[in-house]
């Protein structure tokens, strides 16, 4: 079970309790395409994203995409060509975003030691947990190398609690980009035909709006329409971003990245405490700037920058230099924590303890050979048993004296909810009910604003509903009530909601 969420957030806070995040948004320059975008990622509410996948799937072309820099080395179809480092990371000037690539993982020729890198690396990249995983998957047969990384990482390495913060990202499907009918049906044929996309399927929920279709070209290959067809990939994604219930499904975390955060506490808090007052003298600053010229196209004329006004605001922009050079400072040092941390026997041996116990698990529950999983998973098997302690008296030893010595950090077994669990939530929530869920979604505010319900006050109402509910069920329970995945419950949603699982959920 996971720790109680409370009833509040700062996005709360900010909307004075109408538990609506401020995800879309419409930039108002004219001159500029991208100011035209529907979907855009809220600054400074640091949305933690993690991609994984083969290599060769399109993960370095698709983390240029929602960059909007090619920051990501990119290659072809079969040859990897970022396998250096078990992680490159990504952070948004302003604030809105961290983007990990787990390398190692999708590497063609993986093994133990990058099983133990990643562990680490990805701890150390985000000690606050992971927003969103998207898994990478080019539109293109699945083979069993494939689907056995997919079960090994999602049910055996991380733990499968983190498969309520999973989407499918689908490269190299222009088609299905544009027309999400012919995408639905698209899935639904691969599920009827292939255990291997079946699997996928039901690792996400049975859920279809858990999929983001990408077409993505590259730049330099002189295809048609490149811009436009790259600009409508980057939308589908920020879609499925921007709508992201943050506070419905928890950030998904492991107990090494607990760890780090609790080793990093103080330089990670005054990071956030300088960051803060780069953000408030910059929004000053911003307030004080006298209006820029806005450019006539008949007349040419240019567009001039704002400058100072006054003296006041000319000593605000010495303040806001100072704050960023503090920022920078903080940065470093923290960078130096992180180092120092990376280094920690303690914390190498959990990490290679944590690595371990999930291999050894994955060969328990595969060694039998018998069936389609078994056999997708030897190879694996076999690549992970070369540099795996485990395996042999010698290394069972060893792992046996980590096991008692080492008490820093244990690597947690996290389970998903369980269905017995979701049904007695659901059970408390129809003994509970006072009214009609038409009446109830009225009473929720369901009916003003948007005419829908916000995971904010979703959440608010599972915790009225069944006192000291963990949020992990309230992820789970949020996905079977938010059917269409658009980031909000509408008044049939909620009504189905109840009708087809919490009237069906047990007896008095």
């Amino acid at each position: 079970m996971g720790q109680q969420i409370g009833c509040c957030s700062k996005e709360e806070e900010l909307a004075e309790g109408d538990g609506e995040a401020p995800v879309e948004q419409v930039q108002e320059e004219e001159d500029d395409p991208k100011a035209r975008r529907k979907w855009v990622l809220p600054p400074n509410q640091k949305l933690t994203v993690m991609m994984f996948g083969m290599t060769g799937a399109g993960k370095s072309s698709l983390g240029n995409l929602i960059a909007d820099s090619q920051i990501f080395d990119s290659g072809d179809d079969t040859a990897s060509v970022t396998n250096l480092d078990s992680i490159m990371k990504y952070e948004a000037e302003d604030g809105s975003l961290v983007l990990l690539d787990t390398i190692g993982l999708g590497d063609t020729e993986i093994n133990q030691e990058k099983v133990v890198a990643s562990i680490r690396d990805v701890a150390l990249s985000a000690p606050n947990g992971v927003d969103c995983l998207l898994y990478v998957m080019k539109n293109a047969r699945i083979t069993d190398d494939a689907i056995a990384r997919l079960i090994f990482v999602t049910e055996y390495l991380w733990g499968d609690d983190g498969l309520l913060n999973l989407y499918i990202v689908v490269t190299n499907a222009p088609r299905y980009s544009k027309n999400r009918k012919d995408a639905d049906d698209w899935i639904q044929r691969q599920v009827e035909m292939n255990w291997r996309f079946k699997h996928i399927y039901s690792i996400v929920g049975n859920n279809p709006n858990r999929f983001i279709f990408v077409d993505n070209p590259d730049p330099s290959s002189g295809e048609p329409e490149i811009e436009e067809r790259r600009e409508t990939s980057h939308q589908q994604v920020y879609r499925a971003l921007c709508k992201h219930p943050r506070d419905a499904v928890p950030p998904f975390t492991q107990a090494s990245m607990t760890k780090v955060a609790e080793l990093t506490k103080q330089e990670r808090e005054d990071l956030d405490q300088k960051e803060k007052e780069v953000q408030r003298l910059t929004a000053e600053v911003k307030q004080t700037k006298k209006p820029a010229k806005k450019q006539d196209k008949k007349a040419g004329i240019v567009k001039e920058p704002a400058e100072p006004s006054s003296h006041a605001d000319a000593e605000l922009e010495r303040y806001l230099q100072k704050a960023r050079e503090d920022m920078k400072l903080a940065q470093k040092a923290m960078q130096v924590k992180l180092d120092e941390v990376k280094k920690d026997s303690a914390f190498q041996e959990a990490a290679q303890m944590q690595a371990d116990k999930a291999t050894a698990r994955f060969a328990q529950d595969f060694k039998s050979g018998q069936g389609d999983k078994a056999q997708a998973a030897s190879r694996l098997m076999s690549a992970l048993r070369q540099r795996f302690s485990l395996f042999s008296d010698k290394g069972s030893k060893e792992q046996k004296a980590k096991t008692t010595t080492t008490t820093v950090m244990e690597a947690a077994v996290v389970q998903k909810p369980t269905e017995e669990q979701i049904q007695d939530i659901l059970n408390k929530i129809r003994k509970s009910k006072q009214e009609p869920p038409a009446q109830l979604f009225k009473s929720l505010g369901g009916w003003s604003g948007a005419g829908a319900i916000s995971p904010m006050v979703f959440t608010k109402f599972l915790l009225t509903a069944v006192p000291g509910v963990q949020q992990a069920h309230v992820g789970a329970l949020w996905w079977r009530a938010d059917t269409n995945g658009d980031g909000q419950v509408d008044l049939q949603e909620f009504k189905d909601f109840f009708e087809n699982h919490v009237n069906k959920a047990g007896s008095d």
